[in-house]
């Protein structure tokens, strides 16, 4: 009965000395630094630069018959004056439509696509601490999840080498 006893508080003080692999990654340094993120940033930032010069062009042929009409108006005839500003009125509305549609629509598809890098990353981040036997892998930010950790517990670097070469593996 002693014999069971002692291995059963052997059994116990073995379990409960067993140690878990923790580490943290600073997520402001992971995602200012995750290579297919800014690729996606450059990528929409583009396309909101193209967007905004291709209504710069409609804009500023807006601002033209604007102008006449501001130059020409007093010698027109009220039913005229009104007919042209109802018209300047209906086109300016256009723009604002279309640019807020343009710009909505490239805003959402950008969000959807950090999104699902955001959920990619997290699953890299299991997948690392997975293979290299992490128990925890927690994430420190401004929001304070990790208030302090020990310098050598931070695999940010470790990390950010595991998502940006499976990146580029996923490129060529």
């Amino acid at each position: 009965m002693k014999k069971i006893g002692i291995l059963l508080i052997v059994a116990f003080l073995s379990i409960a000395c067993q140690t878990e692999k923790t580490a943290y990654v600073d997520t402001e340094k992971l995602f200012t630094d995750y290579t297919e993120l800014n690729d996606v940033k450059e990528r929409f930032t583009k396309q909101n630069d193209e967007i905004l010069g291709d209504l710069e062009l409609k804009i500023k042929a807006y601002q033209i018959k604007e102008d006449l009409f501001r130059k020409n108006g007093p010698s027109m005839s009220r039913k005229d004056q009104e007919a042209k500003y109802n018209e300047l009125s209906a086109e300016a509305q256009q723009l604002q439509q279309e640019r807020q549609g343009r710009i909505g629509k490239l805003q959402a598809e950008s969000q959807g696509a950090i999104d699902s890098l955001i959920v990619k990353v997290k699953d890299k981040v299991k997948e690392y601490g997975k293979t290299n036997g992490y128990t925890y892998i927690y994430g420190s930010n401004d929001a304070g999840s990790v208030l302090y950790g020990k310098e050598e517990l931070d695999v940010t670097d470790s990390v950010l080498e595991y998502l940006n070469g499976s990146y580029k593996g996923a490129k060529e």
